[in-house]
């Protein structure tokens, strides 16, 4: 069993969870968070085939975790995002057209991210788009044609499905274009992981840590009239 299939079934299982039991408390980005930080599987597309960005069978990838990520929130959905990540080559996947090519992929991105949270209602469901810029720097044997190392300009698509208040599943989506060389340097980088969510410590409230039960009660005011006191309610 693959390592992709194996997150999809924990997805689902999750997912599962998330339908049977809702959190009593729902994160609303329409309010400010602090920080969210995550961990994910990398699935590096590096083929050199720009048509068929998800071609399932030439990813390259490794059994843990390989990309990490910081995520600060600024303001109404808008955050900044650092993220760092490693890939080894597999010589039976295909790099730039070229199968038997070893060596290892090492990427540091800083991307400006927006999340249509605030759209698409109180759920679990919290969509994005990112854009940014990275570098890219390539281990591999001279069989492979792109640049050992390169800026990029990145563009992406992902989602947090979350699973409970703070914790929840990642998928993303990056193309990534070398600014040397926009052909053999372009790769996409697809990625499944987990990401946390932290509230700013000040103690500022947001849905995410608001109670959906309020309880209001009676105020009694007592009024002195003449050395006497008189309660009103």
């Amino acid at each position: 069993m693959s390592i992709l299939t194996r997150f999809i079934l924990l997805l689902t299982l999750c997912l599962n969870l998330n339908v049977i039991a809702q959190p009593s408390k729902i994160i609303n980005n329409r309010d400010s968070y602090n920080i969210m930080f995550g961990a994910s599987w990398a699935f590096l597309d590096d083929d050199g085939n720009a048509k068929n960005p998800f071609a399932f069978d030439q990813f390259h990838t490794m059994f843990f975790p390989t990309r990490a990520f910081f995520d600060k929130h600024l303001y109404m959905g808008w955050s900044v995002e650092g993220a760092g990540s490693f890939t080894k080559y597999n010589p039976e996947k295909l790099v730039n057209d070229s199968i038997g090519i070893s060596g290892s992929l090492f990427s540091l991105d800083a991307n400006m991210k927006y999340s249509f949270y605030q759209f698409v209602g109180r759920s679990w469901f919290d969509p994005y788009i990112s854009a940014g810029i990275g570098v890219t720097s390539r281990t591999s044997n001279p069989r492979n044609t792109a640049k050992p190392f390169t800026p990029t300009l990145n563009v992406g698509v992902g989602v947090n499905l979350w699973v409970s208040n703070s914790f929840g599943l990642q998928l993303q989506s990056s193309a990534k274009f070398g600014m040397l060389d926009f052909k053999t340097s372009n790769y996409m980088q697809h990625t499944a992981g987990f990401v946390v969510r932290i509230e700013k410590p000040d103690g500022s409230k947001s849905d995410f840590n608001r109670s959906k039960y309020s309880v209001r009660g009676k105020h009694k005011k007592i009024k002195i009239r003449g050395g006497k006191k008189t309660k009103e309610s």
